[in-house]
């Protein structure tokens, strides 16, 4: 912690001479709270977290720091900034194998990060830099609902940000919007199981993983107003101990902030600095919903066999008009989930897919009853769509575009006999993605109807409803 708070002391004082060197504009320091609406970590099928401020209003809150030092280098108009935040988080855990416990469980989260970016348009601000988790699960000494006993753990992540800020003005309303991905190259699990008597702590890394942050910062009589929503997905660790592993998962966390700026007042205004790019000025942001269809490979089902590929999943997206026949496209895609349950005796037809590729394609049959296999998908996207469009009467416009993109893919696949058995299988990689849709736009919204395709190792199909605000 000293080693720390030694090198913020040093960054900042070097920074800041520089800044008045370079006629920087000046430092704001910003305080507040947080508190978290909706938190749900899960390991999918076998655990889960999961807490509502509904039931812990009183439980989850936070402490939230920024500092911001603005200043001109070469004529551009840069930012370095520190941000922090403490949250606690009293959940409800549930176990296939190891019952529920409520109101007996919580956890402390920190995060810091050290950004340093440009001014690239008028109402576009990129930065990047490093980042830092750590949550640490207090449940030691607790017991589940069957006395099973709990234990502590420990997750830290290391991760370089890329975040936009982004002035929205929506009506009256002068808001900022902030939307982030977070690339995890770090990543460390300890479960302190020797808490328990009988067994040994073990120790696991795991660093591959990402994180998509959305916000949107509203001014209000001095003070800021600021919801905010973050997922969080980490893949399987290594194996500790001979067969001990730490599964696959992800994290959802919705809230608002509260927070009081100071030092607006101090800061120097200059003349407008230098732009990094000519480019349009013109971004929107929405969100969608989906059908969703996974292949699974599987068909051919016998018995109480059934296989469901369909679900309905969301999506999140912001984009910028490069110009009237070009947007630049950013997607965070949730596909739901694909099932297949059977019960002793039932069998089905795999393509070979199934279980990383470990035995060829052929029947299956399942040997115990209340066996399910699930397939969770996720996904980040980057696409170029272009488009036509059509000028209708009543200030109506409706464009026809294709979608042409990269996606990093993620996926889970989970077999679980209820109470006695589960293995998991992960899935990653980077692949193509296609579509077609249609747009119609009435002043600030527009309203979209789309199909994509999406190549994963189980691929994905999705037709897709949206809205989103242009400004």
């Amino acid at each position: 912690m000293i080693k720390k708070l030694l090198l913020f002391i040093i960054v900042n004082v070097f920074l800041l001479s520089y800044a008045n060197a370079d006629d920087g504009i000046g430092m704001t320091h910003e305080f507040g709270l947080q508190v978290t609406g909706s938190y749900d970590y899960n390991e999918p099928e076998y655990m889960h977290n999961r807490s509502g401020l509904l039931d812990h209003w009183r439980d989850n809150f936070g402490l939230v720091y920024n500092f911001k030092n603005s200043f001109v280098l070469n004529d551009f108009l840069t930012e370095f900034e520190i941000d922090t935040d403490f949250r606690r988080i009293k959940y409800d855990y549930w176990s296939d194998q190891s019952g529920t416990a409520s109101d007996k469980n919580d956890n402390d989260t920190f995060n810091l990060r050290a950004l340093y970016g440009f001014q690239l348009t008028d109402k576009l601000m990129l930065k990047s830099g490093l980042g830092w988790r750590t949550l640490k699960d207090h449940s030691g000494g607790t017991q589940t609902s069957t006395g099973a006993n709990g234990y502590d753990r420990i997750q830290e992540y290391r991760y370089i940000p890329i975040l936009a800020e982004i002035n929205m003005p929506i009506g009256s309303i002068d808001g900022k919007l902030k939307l982030e991905y977070d690339h995890v190259f770090y990543g460390y699990n300890a479960s302190l199981l020797g808490q328990v008597s009988g067994y040994t702590d073990k120790h696991f890394r795991n660093d591959d993983g990402y994180m998509v942050k959305a916000a949107y910062k509203i001014p209000y009589e001095g003070f800021f107003l600021e919801p905010y929503y973050e997922f969080q997905s980490i893949e399987e660790s290594n194996v500790d101990a001979g067969s001990n592993q730490e599964p696959s998962n992800t994290t959802d966390e919705f809230g608002i902030r509260l927070t009081k700026k100071f030092g607006d007042d101090k800061l120097t205004s200059i003349s407008k600095a230098n732009r990094i790019a000519n480019i349009s000025d013109n971004y929107y942001f929405g969100f969608g919903l989906m059908e969703t269809k996974v292949d699974t490979g599987f068909e051919k089902p016998t018995g109480t066999t059934d296989i469901d590929e369909k679900d309905r999943g969301q999506k999140l997206f912001a984009g910028i008009n490069l110009n009237e026949n070009l947007d630049l496209e950013f997607a965070f895609n949730k596909f739901g989930e694909a099932i297949l349950s059977c019960n002793n005796t039932d069998t089905f037809h795999s393509d070979g897919r199934y279980k990383k590729k470990n035995s060829s394609a052929g029947t299956w049959t399942c040997n115990a009853n209340n066996t399910s296999i699930n397939i969770h998908s996720n996904s980040v996207s980057a696409a170029i769509k272009p488009k036509f469009k059509f000028d209708l009467p009543n200030d109506l416009d409706v464009d026809v575009f294709g979608t042409i993109g990269v996606t990093r893919w993620d996926q889970s696949e989970t077999t679980l006999t209820a109470g006695t058995a589960t293995s998991a299988y992960d899935y990653s990689g980077y692949d193509g993605l296609i579509g077609i849709g249609v747009t119609a736009q009435k002043d600030a919204l527009t309203f979209t109807l789309e199909y994509q395709d999406y190549d994963m190792y189980y691929d994905a199909k999705a037709i897709g409803a949206s809205i989103s605000y242009k400004f």
